[in-house]
């Protein structure tokens, strides 16, 4: 069998792009159908909220689980496997006609989709060197702002002409003609070969789950979800029945906050490969920028919450705070990676995503609790739950300005991997 050369890396990395994207139209369609899906179902805030958070029951249990299977199976036959369950949820979601089937169908949805960044980020770096990954890490983050933008643009329109289910049924037939591409073209990369030889083998999980780097980095990723959640779910729902904004109108914000978040990884992160390839400090080119990125968007959406604002601020400080809080995640990744033995990357990604998203159980929920709090006002109780999650913003930025320092995590790691490498097997009876 011939070994895929680096030649092959633009059309890999442009098929991985697109499952994401993929992804990102497959779960926030239902933020888009969500008014027509409350009034024709009958739901109250409280069950969307519910339905909303369904999808992560699942997610982060699959995608740890997925994430070890990452560690010896090809990430080309687990992509190919991720998205046929992603088809047959969609095509199950079309057909719900119930509240606890569309509970369902979310779930088997999260279930496929938990695996998806973690995998994904996995299959990316196998064609990079260790401090060539804040670049292409950044690249899977913008093909998800860049779902999240086709998203804004086309599924207003699609649901509002032919209908959720019929948009549902469109995104199945999408996904298809990706798995034809995918397994006609997709290979994997071969540099975690080297890197391997070069690590010492593994360590225990003990060590790189109890380290502080890993810790307080998924500390962090954990209050920035707590906002970027509510995109599946929420917002649209905010914008159109809090603020009496037209679909399209909505979905101009939502196209304004991404393209915001696509220019500000874009730049940001090639700005950190530059200043790496300088000879920087992991830290200050991998952990600053988005530690403050976290404590910025904490202070806006604060101030979103708990001060009075007219439409334009209150707007205003959203996008800051859903721009920046969205720096994180690509370095977040970066830095997992970056500590992690090659051949236990697959599950600490899992991992680390998984313990991060698991705040899409939680932030849906506040919400639907929130707006029961004040009284079914939409408005008032999203802009008093995000209010809360900038708070948290603001902790966890603070705590990882202070505890992460990945050189020195790797270090400790490799120490610990060379010694469990050492260590003499006990003989058999």
């Amino acid at each position: 069998m011939s070994v895929p050369s680096d030649s092959r890396r633009p059309l890999v990395v442009a098929l991985l792009m697109a499952v994401m994207v993929i992804s990102v139209l497959d779960k926030s369609i239902f933020a888009f159908a969500g008014p027509q899906i409350i009034d024709e179902l009958k739901l109250s805030p409280e069950q969307f909220g519910f339905i909303g958070s369904a999808f992560f029951f699942l997610y982060s249990i699959s995608g740890v689980l997925v994430g070890f299977l990452a560690n010896r199976l090809p990430s080309r036959g687990i992509l190919a496997g991720m998205s046929v369950v992603w088809m047959v949820a969609q095509l199950l979601t079309a057909l719900s006609s119930s509240f606890f089937a569309l509970v369902a169908s979310r779930m088997l949805l999260g279930a496929g989709c938990g695996p998806g960044t973690a995998v994904t980020q996995h299959a990316c770096f196998k064609w990079y060197a260790p401090r060539e990954r804040v670049l292409p890490s950044a690249l899977i983050q913008v093909a998800i702002m860049l779902g999240a933008i086709a998203g804004a643009l086309s599924l207003p329109l699609l649901i509002q002409h032919l209908g959720w289910r019929v948009g549902y049924l469109i995104l199945a037939a999408i996904g298809l003609v990706w798995l034809v591409l995918w397994l006609v073209y997709g290979r994997e990369g071969q540099h975690d070969d080297a890197e391997d030889e070069a690590s010492g083998g593994t360590a225990p999980y003990r060590h790189l789950l109890l380290n502080r780097t890993f810790v307080f980095i998924t500390l962090a990723g954990f209050c920035s979800y707590l906002p970027t959640a509510l995109i599946y779910s929420w917002v649209p729902v905010y914008l159109q029945k809090g603020l009496a904004m037209t679909p399209m109108q909505s979905g101009y914000v939502v196209m304004a906050a991404t393209v915001g978040v696509i220019a500000l990884n874009l730049a940001v992160s090639s700005l950190s490969q530059r200043a790496l390839k300088r000879g920087a400090s992991v830290r200050l080119a991998m952990v600053a920028p988005p530690m403050l990125a976290c404590l910025v968007a904490g202070l806006a959406m604060s101030l979103m919450g708990f001060v009075e604002q007219g439409l334009t601020a209150t707007l205003a400080l959203y996008l800051v705070g859903g721009i920046l809080v969205n720096l994180l995640p690509a370095f977040a990744n970066s830095i997992v990676a970056f500590i992690a033995p090659p051949r236990q990357r697959g599950s600490m990604l899992a991992i680390h995503i998984g313990l991060m998203t698991s705040a899409g159980m939680l932030a849906p929920h506040v919400v639907g609790q929130a707006v029961g709090w004040e009284g079914g006002d939409i408005a008032r109780g999203f802009e008093l739950a995000v209010g809360l999650f900038g708070l948290a913003l603001v902790a966890g930025g603070l705590l990882g300005l202070r505890l992460i320092d990945p050189e020195r995590s790797r270090a400790q790691i490799a120490t610990h991997s060379t010694e469990s490498a050492n260590t003499p097997a006990p003989c058999q009876a």
